[in-house]
Formats: C-alpha cells, structure tokens, sequence
C-alpha cells in the first residue's frame, strides 16, 4: 500500500516542488516532503526516513552529488533509493550520478506520467535500473 511511503523532493525551485509533490500525493498517493537544497534534505531525512528521494543535482550548498555520497555512507540510509532529477543530458553526468549512489534519472523538463511510473516503480521494490 503506498498511501504509507514516503517520498523526499529536493529541488532548489519552488515550481519544481510543487510539481513533484502533486505527483506524490494526488497521483501516486503517498506522502510527500519538501526540501529546498542539500542541507535541508540531510536534515528532513534524519528526522523522518523517507522511503525514496527525488534528488534535483544541481541545488545550493549542499549538491545532489554530495547528497548522494553522504547518504550512502552512512549505513541508516544507504539503502534509501534515490532518482536523480537533471536538465544535465551528458552521459558522463549520469555516470558520476550511478557512481554517487543514484538508481535512476527524471529528465527536466520531465513528463509527469514517466515520474509517476517510476515513483511507483521503486516504492514497489524495483532494483536500480540506471
């Protein structure tokens, strides 16, 4: 039952947020947190584990990479599975995005019913399909 997951949006724009929130809750119909940059998200997920992250990379202070790596180092949320949210198309900027701990990518601009799928997808335990 997914009404019980939660899903961590991280993106530094407000639209961006907003956006993915209402595919969290009125699409796929989960509960859904908010967090404007890389600090903000390492504090929301010490308070309240989140069952996925929607990681936008390019964020202030703290970037998804860095997000990534802190996360996967620490053995209380390295299993947290985390899709990364890019407008960077090069294949190299993917690769370093598997390499810090991603398991799958949204495309900006992104196309709602792909999100909804692959929120879906993960929540119900797919494995890494970057």
């Amino acid at each position: 039952m997914l009404s019980s997951k939660t899903v961590l949006v991280v993106d530094d724009e407000p639209d961006n947020r907003d956006i993915m929130r209402v595919i969290v809750e009125e699409i796929v119909g989960c509960q859904a947190m908010q967090a404007k940059d890389g600090q903000e998200a390492l504090a929301a997920i010490s308070s309240h584990k989140p069952d996925l992250i929607l990681l936008d990379l390019m964020l202030p202070r703290l970037d998804g990479f860095q997000v990534m790596r802190i996360l996967k180092q620490d053995e209380r949320t390295a299993s947290i599975p985390v899709i990364a949210i890019t407008a960077m198309a090069q294949p190299k900027d993917k690769e370093r995005a598997v390499a810090a701990g991603a398991v799958d990518f949204i495309d900006k601009p992104f196309d709602l019913d792909e999100v909804a799928d692959k929120i879906r997808s993960y929540l119900n335990g797919a494995s890494a399909a970057a």
